[in-house]
């Protein structure tokens, strides 16, 4: 046995290579330059990245092809009232545009904030229903530059009714 100290385990790959085969290996390593293509490689994904963000950001504001169909300028929507167009129920309270494909009749209630038919269902207004109503089928909308669209073909997530007791309120 020999007073040396254990060789240090942090350096090198020492335990694949004899001791000095790794010393050279870990200067090779360290000494290989990486070359401008890197450089050149690194610039090119980041302007990639760039471009495809401005086309993002750029189209983001244009208004939605078909079947989107548009219901109006946000800020003239009533709080509900049905889409001539569509058929659809609107609903603009709380800052948000809903559209629901919902019975005739129903309208938003401003005392109960809830959506009410003359017959006593009541709805929230994400369009659960209250009470054991069945709830109204959502419509996906969307608003860009003011103007608030819906696509009647397709169809949200309809949300499970509640049980608790609601009474109307109009």
């Amino acid at each position: 046995m020999s007073d040396d100290p254990a060789p240090d385990p942090s350096f090198g790959p020492s335990g694949y290579l004899p001791d000095r085969a790794a010393r050279r290996a870990r200067k090779i390593v360290l000494r290989a330059p990486l070359g401008l293509h890197w450089v050149v490689a690194s610039l090119v994904a980041g302007a990639v990245v760039l471009v495809a963000g401005v086309l993002l950001l750029g189209r983001g504001a244009d208004a939605p092809g078909a079947p989107w169909v548009p219901l109006g300028t946000v800020a003239d929507l009533p709080a509900s009232g049905e889409d001539a167009t569509t058929g659809l129920l609107v609903v603009h309270v709380a800052g948000r545009v809903r559209a629901f494909d919902a019975p005739d009749g129903v309208a938003y209630c401003a005392p109960s904030n809830r959506l009410e038919h003359p017959d006593g269902r009541v709805w929230a207004l994400t369009g659960r229903g209250l009470g054991g109503t069945p709830s109204l089928v959502p419509v996906p909308t969307l608003a860009v530059s003011g103007v608030a669209y819906a696509d009647p073909t397709a169809v949200g997530v309809t949300l499970a009714p509640l049980q608790d007791a609601a009474s109307p309120a109009c």
